[in-house]
């Protein structure tokens, strides 16, 4: 006989690597147990990331000495009896997999009572050790040491302390969200991390994740039809963040990746949010469990719905109507500045319905950024103008150092005739017609100047007047710790600071773009990938500085100064089309404008 069946501890080891991966996964198992014991106070105790130890104390019902003893067989469960049971689901755990899993991985010490007679059990890598009598009164005491150690496979994959105990805070903090009326408490190496009260709160519970700058700008979220029931809340468009890490989403009060319902929030907040920017929400979705299937995946972190397309239709219109019932408008920290450019400045949103002197070709009063010893760019003087407000990017105008150089060589040279709509540029040489769109051609030569500034950053340092804070969960937080090294390079110094860090210095580069959203897009970097890739943040911040700072369409120009920006578009290293892709300049030769009039066969 080649087939042969395996033992029980092998099963569980099997078991195991599917459902445990690290101790976190140790931490969910028991604590949704004794959420599912009816517990109001569920203590977890940590040392050293959950390698030394994890321990779960709760309040619940406990178990007799019987069910103790029969709890550590496989697929022996309190939570389902027949076939039926398995379509209707209510509980967090229902498999009867997750003790003898754990037991065959670890030293297992249960100690638990009914209220009658306590037992305690013992089991070390699935061989079961002791029974005997236990002191304790009620609910359920579990010990979990020497981890992993006779899975070395396993073992070799373990991260850092404080890596392992990210993971444990961050799903600590989702059980809390799930179930506000359950008090919890998070202890790591002696000291207590993370505390709710218990009082059914979900406020509170938020607070205590993220802060009070963002409960405060919380919006209750109710909607309901007859086969869903959504409650939650959801973040003003001001809060914001560089991950959708930050949606949660539950399924009957069970903490749940629903990607319908993910999808559902972030299409509600696209027309508000920047690219890359999500909110923060918390949501419950109360569904008939007949309706609902959780036993899709081993962690339980997956469901399947009837009806999914109502339900994101539901939340889609739920989102938006919330939103929209209340006022979103930024508010403006001070008036639109009137000042007076020098001869250094760039000029970006420049009036250019004022008259600009001629011949600016021939004496430029401004030149700008060396690229291979030559410039990008000739500018015109100005007398006064007004700039345009920026959303979410310029804290005050640009103003740059003037570069001495000289001119760089136009591609070609188009001789500027008129203009369409206040938004088009019609242009001419020997080969035929030319449509120029101003506002992407002045978006490619910003684009090119700024490419080439901050491709070697000043690294001086400059003082903040205010301060920056960023405000992340404790989980997040510890991450950061770890490496803000990373950070330090780029000339990004964290201070630690209430729920999260404080930044006092910034590098002189940074002066001119969102430095805020800047910040908070290099942390989500090193949280996803343990890398900064400043390059592609740099180009991804430039092009949208790019078009921030380029003339807007139906801006009527005179025929300098669209002469002007069609000479230094063909200055540029590629003219022909925008940061985003979308072409700058199209041509008619003159063969197809003959062609257009029907004057060649």
């Amino acid at each position: 006989m080649k087939i042969k069946q395996l033992d029980d501890i092998l099963a569980n080891k099997i078991a195991a690597g599917e459902v445990i991966e690290r101790p976190a996964n140790v931490v969910k198992e028991l604590v949704e147990n004794s959420i599912d014991a009816s517990s109001s106070k569920i203590d977890i105790i940590i040392e050293e990331g959950g390698m030394n130890l994890i321990q779960i104390i709760d309040d619940g019902s406990g178990m007799d000495k019987d069910d103790a003893r029969l709890c550590f067989s496989r697929h022996a469960t309190s939570k389902i009896y027949n076939d039926q049971d398995l379509f209707c689901i209510q509980t967090l755990g229902f498999r009867g997999e997750a003790i003898p899993s754990i037991a065959s991985i670890s030293h297992f010490v249960l100690k638990t009572s009914d209220g009658s007679q306590g037992s305690t059990v013992i089991y070390e890598f699935g061989k079961f050790i002791e029974q005997k009598q236990s002191d304790l009164n009620r609910g359920t005491n579990i010990s979990i040491s020497k981890l992993f150690q006779n899975v070395p496979a396993r073992l070799k994959y373990v991260k850092s302390v404080n890596a392992e105990f990210a993971h444990i805070q961050n799903y600590v903090e989702r059980l809390s969200l799930s179930h506000p009326d359950i008090a919890f408490t998070l202890i790591h190496n002696d000291k207590m991390t993370y505390k709710t009260n218990g009082n059914g709160n979900l406020l509170e519970v938020i607070h205590q994740i993220y802060g009070l700058s963002v409960v405060k700008n919380m919006l209750n979220l109710k909607a309901g039809n007859d086969e869903f029931q959504i409650e939650g809340f959801i973040g003003k468009i001001e809060v914001n963040r560089a991950s959708k890490n930050h949606i949660v989403t539950m399924v009957n009060h069970r903490i749940v990746k629903n990607q319908v319902a993910i999808d559902a929030i972030n299409q509600a907040y696209r027309k508000y949010l920047a690219d890359n920017r999500y909110p923060i929400a918390v949501i419950n979705i109360e569904i008939d469990p007949y309706l609902v299937d959780v036993n899709v995946h081993p962690s339980k972190l997956e469901v399947k719905f009837s009806k999914e397309y109502e339900l994101k239709q539901l939340i889609f219109d739920a989102v938006s109507k919330t939103l929209e019932n209340v006022n979103l408008t930024y508010q403006v920290k001070e008036e639109r500045p009137v000042f007076k450019p020098q001869l250094d400045q760039m000029d970006l949103d420049i009036d250019f319905r004022q008259e600009i002197p001629t011949k600016v070709q021939e004496k430029p009063q401004a030149s700008f950024i060396q690229q291979k010893k030559q410039p990008l760019f000739v500018h015109e003087e100005k007398n006064e103008y007004i700039t345009e407000p920026v959303e979410k990017l310029f804290e005050e105008p640009i103003q740059l150092e003037k570069v001495e150089v000289s001119l760089k060589e136009m591609k070609k040279k188009i001789f500027v005739k008129a203009q369409i709509h206040g938004t088009y540029i019609v242009g001419e040489d020997d080969s035929g017609m030319y449509l120029i769109d101003q506002h992407a051609a002045q978006e490619r030569i910003n684009y090119e100047y700024f490419l080439e500034k901050y491709s070697h950053p000043d690294m001086t340092m400059r003082d903040l007047l205010i301060p920056i804070t960023v405000e992340y969960p404790l989980s997040e937080c510890m991450m950061i710790e770890e490496r803000k090294d990373l950070l330090k390079e780029v000339g990004i110094d964290l201070e630690p600071f209430g729920n999260g860090f404080i930044i006092k210095q910034l590098p002189m580069w940074m002066n001119q773009i969102n430095e805020h959203l800047f910040i908070e897009d290099m942390i989500q970097q090193i949280l996803k990938d343990n890398k900064i890739d400043l390059l592609s943040l740099q180009e991804h911040a430039i092009a949208t500085l790019s078009c921030k700072a380029s003339l807007k369409g139906n801006s009527h120009l005179s025929i300098e100064s669209m002469q002007t920006i069609v000479d230094n578009l063909m200055r540029c290293d590629n003219p022909y089309v925008c940061p985003h892709g979308r072409p700058t300049i199209i041509h008619y030769s003159a063969y197809e404008l003959e062609k257009l009039f029907k004057r060649v066969v």
